[in-house]
This record gives C-alpha cells, structure tokens and sequence, in this order.
C-alpha cells in the first residue's frame, strides 16, 4: 500500500467543517472528521501514504509510527467502502525472456 486516491463516482460534499463522501453504486454514504477530511483533500491524485503523514507530523502533535499506523487504518476503511484506490508506486519486475528453443 504505498498510493492512495480517491475512487472515481465518489460524490462529496462539506458539511459544517467535515466531508461527507458517497459511494453512490454502493449506497455508501461516510463522514470524516477534520482529519479524515484533510487526508481527503490530499488524495484527490495519487499520494503516496508518507506523504500524508509528513502533512499530518508537521501540523499535528503526532509521531511518525503512530500516524501511519491511524492513516493506514482510515484508508484501509474507505478502501472497504469502496471510497479510495490503493496502488504501488514500484513498477512490477520485468518478465524473463523467452527461452531459446521454445
């Protein structure tokens, strides 16, 4: 899990200082606090997850461990919603070549 971005068909909306996000083919419809809204906002394109948290460490009291470990959890329940994509940024190895008389 390295990149995170948000689905596409995800409807949002602000409501009094926090997103709500609807998953309309699912009926899915969830709130995020401030926080879960300001990760929001950063996965709009693919964001790699230290990314997120460098954000988060520098703006909030919080260490680096305990930050990855509440982001990874919040993007793994909107990846359960069906709310966000998770993608690697390491491009897969390259396939072996043929082999000669086959």
């Amino acid at each position: 899990m390295d990149r995170v971005s948000r689905s596409s068909g995800i409807l949002c909306a602000e409501v009094d200082g926090e997103m709500v996000a609807l998953n309309v083919e699912k009926g899915v419809c969830y709130g995020l606090d401030a926080i879960g809204s300001r990760i929001w906002g950063m996965i709009e394109h693919p964001t790699p997850l230290r990314d997120i948290c460098d954000a988060l460490t520098a703006r909030y009291r919080v260490d680096s461990p305990t930050c990855m470990a509440d982001v990874v959890a919040l993007i793994s329940e909107l990846r359960d919603e069906g709310l966000v994509v998770l993608s690697s940024s390491v491009a897969p190895p390259p396939s072996p070549p043929p082999s000669a008389g086959a």
